[in-house]
């Protein structure tokens, strides 16, 4: 039973450290955006084969990585306003642009797949 207990505690306390440290959580959050804007962006090609498990497999991808595409630049954006380096305002900057460009192109999207009627 102390076993599991301190194996908890130093799991919690490695991932309460990591959210204190708010360049790798800033960090993270750029490279996340990055990854998932690609794999959405690549996405489309797969729409020329037939089956059903890719077609299921694409639509809970776009699922889930527009809503994040929304949500993570705004987190690294906040913690970015955290980060104690020179390199502070690079953060802001780039946050902020991937916050124009492309929380706002996955929120249009969200908007005309799922709530306007005549959407394609």
């Amino acid at each position: 039973m102390t076993k599991l207990q301190t194996v908890t505690s130093e799991g919690e306390t490695n991932i309460k450290g990591f959210f204190r440290n708010a360049s790798k959580v800033s960090r993270l959050s750029l490279i996340l955006t990055i990854v998932v804007t690609f794999v959405l962006l690549t996405l489309p090609y797969l729409a020329g084969y037939e089956a059903r498990f890719v077609h299921v497999i694409g639509r809970t991808v776009y699922a889930v990585g527009l809503p994040f595409l929304v949500l993570n630049p705004l987190l690294g954006f906040i913690y970015s306003f955290f980060i104690n380096e020179k390199i502070k305002i690079v953060y802001i900057l780039v946050h902020l642009v991937f916050i124009c460009t492309i929380s706002l192109f996955a929120f249009v999207v969200i908007m005309f797949r799922y709530f306007v009627p005549f959407a394609p």
